[in-house]
Order: structure tokens, then C-alpha cells, then sequence
């Protein structure tokens, strides 16, 4: 039977109004849709408001709640979190000093609060908050050092450690108990970022994913930023969120002001709060899969002795699985020469070099490719390197070589007439004729070891070079 949409859309509404009349808590505002992800994160301050927040300019737009509850009221509201899966805000309405400490879950759609379970692990005051990508738990760490867990599903507790250390086995529990302030933030991949923070100084690590859901004796986190770390207004980090492309916000209580923090850890002035208070605590609804990526640093490619090319490149590294040497004889098609693991030492700038040894003529690109541990890419830009043609309009590349190389005849009327493969015994291992341009010989049936390649013309004259096969 066909329904009147009319009749459908008022009965909608008169559900949504009866859900809201039998709620025991009352709002004097309600939103229904949030704002876009790609360029809003969330604050929420001490009187338990919660403010949708613009990332280019910090300027709060609209109220998600306001702190006309009925109740008891907010008191030093904080751990703000957002849980994807089912559109709720989660955060302590009233924290462990107000007496009687309030974990709550507000759903903006419909503007209903409910109180959570009244028994948890936490043991002060809280200040961070953060809800994994896959919507079951909710993790805070107090203001004693203390890791804890709330399952959703099962609207329980459980105290984690409050022994935290990082690679240098640093005590970063000692740590959040001395700056005291800070927040905390899920990435797409699980992992648990931890901003520390005093008035004069910060810190940031990151736990890996899986995290742990059961009481363990230590918990090991990567230092990614010193807790040395110069605030830069004199004032505490109190908020941390993402954007959709990972890169980190940061608010700052006190003066109320939003900072973008840079690959290369440098901080980037946003603007300032237009309500105070609403850089107390952050979240957003973005769980990025790259957080704080390669900053590349510096490139060079240098030739030398017309046979081997040399590239140096700086770089900031987080996370980061290595780098593929790339070379080009067109600047459009690439190959991979060689793979350099990454020594991934966060915090200070790595240099890195490679030779890249052959005999090359005339224009050649080249490029380093990096790769995260997730699989994410980025690049260095590309360099030209010229080559004078000492041996004739004849280059061959790459050196050492796997399963092919490539021998550019750039002559005319075919000037070399055949490429000869010999091993060190003399003994002939591979020939080929040799076309105009670029000729790619696959050389996957040879053992690996040292040969000699000779590119001979009609004329008789030739060509001789040492290659190295892997």
C-alpha cells in the first residue's frame, strides 16, 4: 500500500519529539547533522558545552550542546571523544574532583544524554579522551598516569597500567603526572597518540595498535616529540584532533588558541577560539591512516667521473618502512635501482646517500620513492643529471643489475649493431641486437655475479663495460 509521505514525515517527527519529552535530561539546543570532517574538529569546554570548530580559522560555529541539563550540572567536564559507529559524543559530564564523577554519551540526532556506568578505574581527574576506529573502547589516561579502558559494549572499566615507557625507557607516566595537562587521539590504523603538556613545555607519543583491553605491567609507547618541547605561547596543550589527511591539531587553554603542528614538528599559528574555553578538550570525527608522515628535508643528485650518480637526501622520519632509488632515461617511465631500510629515529633529521653506478649518456631523472609502514608513498622531486658521451652515443644502466638492463643505442642507422653478455671465463652468456633507442635485455636467466657487456658495431669498434647481476 502506497503511504502519504506528508503522513510518514510528521510521524517521524512526533517520534523524535516523544524520545525527547521522556529523556530525563533537557536541552535548550539540539543539532541533527555535523559538519563536515574534512574541515571541523570539536571542543569542549569546562561547563560541559560542546562546539563544532573550523580548522582554517578556529571560529566556533554552532553549539552541539549546550549545559542547560537537568541534574546535576557540569563540573570540570573533559575526555571528549567521538565514536563513528554510532554517532555519539562520549566525555565526563563531571570529573573525579567534583564529587560525584559523571561518564556520559550524548547522541547530537537527537539530543539525548545518558549516564553511564558510576563505576570506573580512574582514580583523579581526567583530561584526555579518545575512542578507537572500530567504535568499542573508549580510552583516558588521569592525571596520575593511569591508562584506562571503558568497553562500550559492555559499559565496563578497566584500569590498563599507570607504568608507561617509551624506547629510551623514559618514565612517561612521571611525565603526564608532572606536565599535567594534555589530550589524546585514535588514528585510522589503531594507534593511540598521546599529547603531554605543561604551561611551558610539551611532549607527544604514540601506542601502536593492537591496545591493549586487559591490565598489563607496562605499557610501551614511541617517543615522537620531546617533552622538551617549547609551548609556544606559554600555555598548556589541553586538545589534540586530526583532519581527514592526518595532520594534527592542537589548542591551547589558557589564551584559547588553535596550532597546526608540521611534519616537521615546527607549530603553524591557526587563529584564535571565539569562545573561550572551547580549546579545554578536542576531538574530531576523522581517523586518518598516515598521521605525521616523511618530511622530506633536502634532495640532491650529482654526477661524477661521468659513471656514477650521486644522491643525498635528508629527511624527518616516523613510521616510515624505507626508500626505493628510482632512475629514468625519460623523466616518465621509472624502475627501482635500489631499496635503503629506514633507520625510523623520530625527532631529528636522518641523511641518507646512494651511488648509483653506470655508464650513461645524454639526459637521465632520478627520484627517491618512500614508503610508510601502512603502504602510503611520497616523493622527492626530480633531478636531472647530463652526461657528456665520452663512448659514443651508447649508455647502459642500471649497474648493479636485476633480471634486466637497458642499453640506450642513440646513434643513427643502428650505429651498434648487437649487445654481447661474457662471464669472467670469456665464455659468451647472452646476445642481442641492438635497435635504435632504448633496448631492455632480460638478463633473469643469468647466475648472479660479475659479466662484461660489449655493444658491437657493423664497423667492427665496440663498447665494453662490467655490470654486476644480483
Amino acid at each position: 500500500m502506497k503511504q502519504n509521505s506528508t503522513l510518514v514525515g510528521k510521524s517521524v517527527f512526533i517520534i523524535i519529539l516523544c524520545l525527547l519529552s521522556i529523556s530525563n535530561q533537557s536541552y535548550s539546543q539540539i543539532t541533527l547533522v555535523l559538519g563536515s570532517p574534512a574541515t571541523s574538529i570539536y571542543g569542549l569546554t569546562s561547563n560541559g558545552e560542546i562546539y563544532e570548530i573550523s580548522t582554517t580559522n578556529a571560529a566556533a560555529t554552532k553549539t552541539i550542546k549546550n549545559n542547560s541539563y537537568s541534574g546535576n550540572s557540569p563540573s570540570s567536564a573533559n575526555g571528549l571523544a567521538y565514536n563513528t559507529v554510532n554517532g555519539k559524543f562520549y566525555y565526563f559530564k563531571r570529573n573525579y574532583s567534583s564529587g560525584s564523577q559523571e561518564f556520559v554519551s550524548f547522541f547530537p540526532t537527537l539530543g539525548t544524554l545518558s549516564i553511564l556506568t558510576t563505576t570506573s578505574t580512574i582514580s583523579d581527574d581526567i583530561h584526555t579522551g579518545a575512542i578507537t576506529n572500530n567504535g568499542k573502547y573508549y580510552y583516558t589516561i588521569d592525571i596520575q598516569g593511569n591508562l584506562n579502558c571503558y568497553n562500550i559494549n559492555t559499559n565496563t572499566w578497566t584500569k590498563i597500567s599507570s607504568n608507561i615507557k617509551d624506547q629510551f625507557s623514559n618514565d612517561v607516566d612521571a611525565t603526564i603526572r608532572s606536565q599535567n595537562a594534555g589530550d589524546i587521539a585514535v588514528d585510522g590504523n589503531g594507534n593511540l597518540w598521546i599529547l603531554t603538556s605543561s604551561t611551558s613545555n610539551y611532549g607527544l607519543y604514540k601506542l601502536s595498535y593492537p591496545l591493549p583491553t586487559t591490565a598489563t605491567a607496562q605499557v610501551n609507547v614511541t617517543r615522537v616529540i620531546a617533552p622538551t618541547a617549547a609551548t609556544p605561547s606559554s600555555n598548556s596543550f589541553a586538545g589534540i584532533a586530526f583532519n581527514a589527511n592526518g595532520q594534527i591539531f592542537m589548542g591551547t587553554r589558557g589564551d584559547d588558541k588553535l596550532y597546526l603542528l608540521q611534519n616537521n614538528n615546527t607549530l603553524t599559528f591557526i587563529g584564535t577560539f571565539n569562545k573561550s574555553d572551547a580549546s579545554n578538550d578536542l576531538t574530531s570525527l576523522n581517523f586518518p591512516a598516515s598521521v605525521l608522515p616523511v618530511k622530506w628535508v633536502n634532495f640532491s643528485a650529482s654526477s661524477e667521473n661521468n659513471t656514477t650518480v650521486n644522491l643525498n637526501w635528508d629527511v624527518i622520519e616516523f613510521q616510515n618502512k624505507g626508500f626505493h632509488v628510482q632512475h629514468s632515461a625519460d623523466g616518465s617511465k621509472w624502475e627501482d635501482v635500489n631499496f635503503i631500510s629506514s633507520r625510523n629515529i623520530p625527532e631529528t633529521v636522518q641523511k641518507y646517500s646512494y651511488s648509483y653506478n653506470a655508464n650513461l649518456s645524454g639526459k637521465h631523472y632520478f627520484r627517491v620513492k618512500q614508503t610508510d609502514i601502512d603502504g602510503r608513498e611520497s616523493f622527492t622531486d626530480v633531478k636531472t643529471v647530463t652526461f657528456t658521451k665520452e663512448n659514443g652515443n651508447i649508455s647502459m644502466w642500471p649497474n648493479p643489475a636485476k633480471n634486466v638492463i637497458n642499453i640506450n643505442n642513440d646513434g643513427s642507422n643502428n650505429e651498434y649493431a648487437k649487445a654481447q653478455i661474457y662471464n669472467l671465463a670469456g665464455n659468451l652468456s647472452l646476445e642481442k641486437k641492438l635497435n635504435d633507442g632504448i633496448n631492455t635485455i632480460d638478463i633473469s636467466s643469468l647466475p648472479a655475479g660479475a659479466y662484461i657487456v660489449k655493444a658491437n658495431t657493423n664497423a667492427g669498434s665496440s663498447f665494453t663495460q662490467k655490470i654486476i647481476i644480483q
